[in-house]
């Protein structure tokens, strides 16, 4: 008789156990599910500071979003960005370092890693970086380390080099002006005038126009003996960035091309 009651009492319970791990699983389940989300739009936020010139808010939520998800790959990468913008290169590329570690193939933090280490001083070791993220066919913005690589040779005076990226950021994308410019630049730099020239049109045509552009410019027409031109770009100076500190310096005769 005993047996006759406890058997049914096991095989009533068993049931009741096993509903209570698929409960606990769920509850768990939706736990990560709920720290994902909450971490989803930490980090928006701290995309959304950043892009607006926020770093110190931005690395707020950035560890916001860590600290629901401590293996973000983005979060990591994001919050070394920021710790850049604030002046602590050590950190930033610390928290870079993880990211990668997370995420080893990412050429997007392949990229950033390699801008952060030319801004703190170690372009050599940037430039490795940035070929990375270039070998990758997965990459969706190549012109963007393509100048980043190109700026980081400049800074180890190696103008040849530039080039070659600044070229090859500009066929990524043709419309890029800032390859342009750059490129101008290196050109004039060679003595290559008409080169320069070729590579202003377009930039001094648009409404992206730099004083600094319009400057190399008109030290371009100068060398090329075009004093029509000179005028022409002068004149469009005035209109379109009277209040520069370079024109004001041309004005004054304080610049070499006056």
């Amino acid at each position: 008789m005993i047996r006759s009651v406890l058997r049914p009492a096991v095989l009533v319970l068993a049931p009741f156990w096993l509903a209570g791990c698929v409960s606990e699983g769920g509850a768990a389940g939706e736990g990560a599910a709920d720290a994902k989300r909450r971490a989803d739009i930490r980090l928006e936020l701290a995309h959304a500071y950043f892009a607006d010139g926020k770093p110190a808010i931005a690395l707020q939520e950035a560890e916001q979003a860590l600290a629901l998800d401590p293996q973000r790959a983005d979060a990591l990468g994001l919050r070394g960005l920021a710790l850049q913008q604030l002046g602590e290169s050590e950190r930033a590329i610390h928290s870079l370092q993880r990211a990668l570690k997370v995420s080893p193939g990412d050429p997007g933090l392949q990229n950033n890693l390699g801008w952060v280490l030319c801004e703190s001083g170690q372009a050599s070791q940037a430039i490795a970086w940035f070929d990375k993220a270039l070998a990758q066919r997965s990459y969706g913005s190549p012109a963007k380390a393509a100048m980043n690589a190109g700026a980081c040779s400049l800074k180890l005076g190696d103008a040849r080099r530039a080039e070659t990226y600044f070229k090859r950021a500009l066929a990524a994308e043709p419309g890029l002006l800032a390859a342009r410019a750059s490129l101008a630049r290196i050109a004039f730099d060679a003595g290559d005038y008409e080169g320069a020239r070729a590579h202003l049109l377009p930039v001094i045509a648009s409404a992206q126009a730099s004083a600094d552009d319009f400057l190399l410019a008109i030290r371009t027409e100068r060398k090329l003996g075009d004093r029509t031109a000179e005028q022409s770009l002068a004149t469009q100076w005035q209109r379109r960035l009277p209040d520069s500190p370079q024109r004001r310096a041309y004005q004054l005769g304080t610049t070499d091309e006056r």
